[in-house]
């Protein structure tokens, strides 16, 4: 695999993703009336112990500080992801295991914020939550997608690594 290509498609991806879900929690607060809400609030049970969403203060400090983890794991994510892309350009088999990982980090998501802000979850709708990863999640596939042009055409001939010919050859010698 090309580490820099990699490097790159990863950090750009995560940018994507990172900033995917701050526009759209940003505009899901705004329409509720309070702008930076949400990451003030996971800032402040992440850094400050705050259990409480009544009397979590939208401060700088709270959004600056969550933002200095959302947008590093975002990142972490993006380059797993475009290492995800490159193996699977490579071996379309692996598309399989692309959809089980982006799936185990969305469960493993949900169990850290279930983790580090239970009592903070009533104040964060799951649908809202739900909403913001499958935007982050569209936003980082399509510019994964542009990146790999010939992904489209090796799965299309063989998808999850199976061509037609050998599906048939594996159901005659069963």
């Amino acid at each position: 695999m090309d580490f820099k290509r990699i490097s790159h498609e990863g950090l750009v991806a995560g940018l994507i993703g990172a900033a995917a879900i701050a526009v759209w929690f940003l505009i899901v607060d705004t329409l509720a009336g309070s702008p930076f809400f949400t990451p003030s609030m996971l800032g402040s049970a992440l850094f400050w112990g705050v259990r409480d969403p009544g009397t979590v203060q939208v401060s700088f400090q709270a959004v600056a500080g969550y933002t200095m983890v959302h947008v590093p794991a975002f990142v972490i994510v993006g380059l797993i992801a475009a290492a995800m892309a490159c193996q699977v350009e490579r071996a379309p088999s692996t598309l399989f295991l692309a959809i089980v990982l982006f799936a185990a980090f969305e469960f493993g998501f949900y169990i850290v914020v279930a983790v580090v802000a239970q009592p903070l979850l009533g104040a964060l709708a799951w649908w809202s939550v739900a909403i913001g990863n499958a935007i982050a999640g569209v936003g980082m596939g399509y510019h994964l997608w542009r990146q790999h042009p010939h992904l489209s055409e090796k799965l299309a001939k063989h998808p999850l690594g199976a061509s037609i010919d050998e599906s048939a050859d594996t159901l005659r010698q069963l």
